[in-house]
């Protein structure tokens, strides 16, 4: 009667260990708009932190945008905001995402964020004092992720996070 159990327990144990390596053995392969969403979470993380090299390894080197500004000008005007902050708090808005020619090469995404010195939540955006910005960026696939190649931005109004 001992037996039983522990025979079931071993085929049991054999069946899942078979089970999990081949899991292993299958490719991972992520949604594109999943992977745009998790690169938008990883800049925001990165921007909170003030990690700033981190957050412009997704800035191609050769991007392109509307007013002519290079990868440099982006830094600089970014380590320039979150150096006046003690601390920064944001919120993005993912808008769209819109994928060029239905492939996964190139997308143009549409973000509003808020960025303040204090914790808040969406309601309270009129309430507080945040710069909100409203960006269309490109990303294009580079590899295996993506990295942004364009990028427009303006002044946003608590209606766009809406």
């Amino acid at each position: 009667m001992n037996k039983f159990p522990a025979m079931w327990l071993k085929k049991i144990v054999i069946i899942s260990l078979l089970s999990f390596s081949l899991l292993g053995c299958s490719p991972d392969k992520v949604d594109k708009n999943e992977q745009i969403i998790a690169l938008v979470k990883a800049m925001e993380t990165a921007i909170e932190s003030k990690h700033v090299d981190d957050f412009m390894v997704h800035i191609s080197d050769a991007i392109q945008t509307e007013r002519g500004w290079g990868k440099k000008d982006i830094e600089r005007l970014l380590r320039l905001r979150l150096m006046r902050r003690s601390s920064v708090h944001i919120h993005p808005q993912l808008k769209d995402i819109k994928w060029n020619n239905d492939g996964d090469d190139s997308a143009r995404v549409e973000v509003a964020v808020a960025m303040a010195a204090t914790e808040f939540s969406l309601a309270e955006l009129a309430k507080i004092n945040a710069d909100l910005m409203s960006f269309q960026v490109t990303f294009k696939k580079n590899d295996d992720s993506y990295i942004i190649t364009g990028a427009r931005w303006q002044r946003a109004q608590p209606l766009d996070f809406l």
